[in-house]
C-alpha cells in the first residue's frame, strides 16, 4: 500500500486538476478514458452542478485521476475502491459514488467502468444468508476442497485481483458439478475450517458470494483487457460522442447500447460484428454489381444490377451474414441484432458519430406509435427509389441503417435456420 500511495503522489504532481482542459485521448495508463460516449446517463444536470462545485479544480480530483492512471491498481475494482477510500478518507457509500462520478464527469471514466466500480463498491457489505445448503456427499466435499486448495494460492495473493480469483474458483467448481452452485457458502465454510483461507479472506469472499460477483457479466479487468485489445487493433480512432449510444436518445433501453454490447460480447466478437458494416459500406461504395452467366462453349453474359437492385442485393447479403453469425458458434450463443452491429461499428470507428446522430434524428423510425408499415412508408418517402443509392455519404449509408432497423422491428434477430439463404 505504501508503494501505491508513493506512486499516486508522484503521478499526481504531473496531472492538471481541472475538469475540462485536459480531455486529451488517450490518457497514459488509463484504459477507461471516455472517448466514445456522450453525456453520462448516470449524471443529471443537478448532480453535474453538485459534482462540479465539489471537485472542479480540487486536490481530490487531482488524486483520483492519478489513482485511475496507476496500472498497479486500476485493473481491479476492489483495489481501486480500497485506494479511493484510504487516500481520500471516504467513509460513506455516497462519498465513494460521488468520487467515481467526478471521474466520469471529467471523462477519466466511461459509463461502463463507472457502473462496474459503483456496483462493486456496494458489494462491500455482507448480505445475510443464514441457511447454508449442505447436500454434498463426502466425496463431493473432498473434490470441492481439492479445487479450493489449488485456487487458494491466487485468492491469497495480493498481486492478483481478488474478485477475478474468486470468479475463477467458482468457475472451476461449477465446471466440476453444477450442484456446487447452491453450496458455495458451505464450501467456503469448509475451506475456513480446513484453514485453506483466513477468517478475513472468508469474510471477503462471502461478500463476493452474497452479491453474486461470480454471475456479473464482466469485472473491471475483463473490461480493461477488451478495451486494450480494441485500442491495439484500431489505434487511429478519434474522440467522438453519440448520445444514442450512451443514453438511447429516442430509443429506450434498460442499459445503454454500448453497455449492452460490452456485457454480451468480447472484443473479438465486437470486431466480427463491426466487420459486417465494414463490408456493407465497402459494397455500398462499389461502382457496380454484376451477375455473370457462363455458358458451355458460348460467350459469357454479364448483367449489371440497377442501383435499386444493387441496394436490395447488398441488404440481403447483410441479412445473410448476420444470420450466419447468429447461427454459428463465434458469438458464443449470444444473438446479435442490427443495433448491436451498428454499435460495434461505432465502437471501432467504422461508423462516425455524425452518421449515428443522423440516424437518431429520424424520429419516425423510433416512434413506437407508428406501425411497421408507416415506418417503411416513411423510409420510402425519405430515401426511396434510386435516389437512396445516389445520395452522397453519409446520407446513403444512413438510409441503409434505417431500413436495417425497420427490418429488426419485424424480426428481433434475423436468424434463418435454413443454410440455403436466398440472395436473389
Amino acid at each position: 500500500m505504501k508503494n501505491i500511495i508513493l506512486f499516486t503522489l508522484l503521478v499526481s504532481a504531473f496531472i492538471n486538476p481541472t475538469f475540462g482542459d485536459d480531455k486529451v485521448f488517450p490518457q497514459p495508463g488509463n484504459p477507461y478514458y471516455n472517448f466514445r460516449e456522450a453525456k453520462s446517463q448516470l449524471i443529471d444536470q443537478q448532480l453535474e452542478d453538485e459534482l462540479s462545485r465539489r471537485f472542479d479544480g480540487t486536490r481530490e480530483l487531482h488524486t483520483l485521476k492519478s489513482i485511475i492512471a496507476n496500472p498497479v491498481v486500476n485493473r481491479c475494482a476492489s483495489k481501486l475502491i480500497r485506494v479511493f477510500k484510504s487516500e481520500l478518507g471516504l467513509k460513506e457509500q455516497r462519498d465513494v459514488e460521488e468520487a467515481i462520478l467526478a471521474l466520469r464527469l471529467n471523462d477519466s471514466l466511461d459509463d461502463i467502468a463507472v457502473g462496474i466500480l459503483i456496483k462493486f463498491s456496494k458489494a462491500d457489505s455482507l448480505i445475510s444468508h443464514p441457511i447454508a445448503h449442505n447436500d454434498l456427499t463426502p466425496e463431493q466435499e473432498k473434490k470441492a476442497l481439492d479445487i479450493f486448495q489449488k485456487e487458494s494460492v491466487a485468492l491469497k495473493s495480493n498481486e492478483a485481483c481478488r474478485e477475478d480469483s474468486y470468479r475463477s474458483l467458482v468457475s472451476k467448481l461449477l465446471s466440476e458439478s453444477l450442484k456446487y452452485k447452491k453450496n458455495l457458502k458451505r464450501i467456503n465454510k469448509l475451506a475456513l475450517e480446513k484453514e485453506l483461507i483466513t477468517p478475513a479472506l472468508f469474510k471477503e469472499i462471502e461478500k463476493f458470494r452474497s452479491h453474486k460477483v461470480h454471475e456479473w457479466p464482466k469485472t473491471l479487468s475483463i473490461y480493461a483487457n477488451g478495451l486494450d485489445s480494441l485500442a491495439k487493433r484500431f489505434p487511429d480512432r478519434k474522440k467522438e460522442a453519440a448520445s444514442i449510444i450512451t443514453n438511447g436518445g429516442k430509443i429506450r433501453f434498460k442499459a445503454s447500447l454500448r453497455q449492452s454490447l460490452h456485457e454480451r460480447f468480447n472484443s473479438t466478437q465486437i470486431v466480427l460484428l463491426s466487420n459486417v458494416v465494414k463490408d456493407l459500406k465497402k459494397r455500398f461504395e462499389s461502382k457496380d454489381i454484376n451477375i455473370h452467366i457462363n455458358y458451355v462453349e458460348q460467350e459469357s453474359e454479364i448483367i449489371s444490377l440497377s442501383p435499386m437492385e444493387k441496394f436490395r442485393f447488398i441488404l440481403k447479403l447483410l441479412r445473410k451474414e448476420l444470420a450466419l453469425l447468429n447461427n454459428g458458434t463465434l458469438l458464443g450463443g449470444q444473438q446479435a441484432t442490427y443495433m448491436d452491429v451498428i454499435t460495434a461499428s461505432y465502437e471501432v470507428g467504422y461508423i462516425s458519430a455524425t452518421e449515428i446522430e443522423q440516424l437518431a434524428s429520424l424520429e419516425e423510425i423510433w416512434n413506437p406509435k407508428k406501425t411497421t408499415k408507416e415506418k417503411v412508408m416513411f423510409w420510402v418517402k425519405t430515401f426511396g427509389g434510386v435516389a437512396s443509392v445516389l445520395l452522397p455519404p453519409p446520407f446513403g449509408f444512413v438510409s441503409v441503417m434505417a431500413i436495417m432497423l425497420i427490418d429488426q422491428q419485424i424480426t428481433e434477430a434475423p436468424v434463418d435456420p435454413d443454410a440455403d439463404y436466398n440472395l436473389l
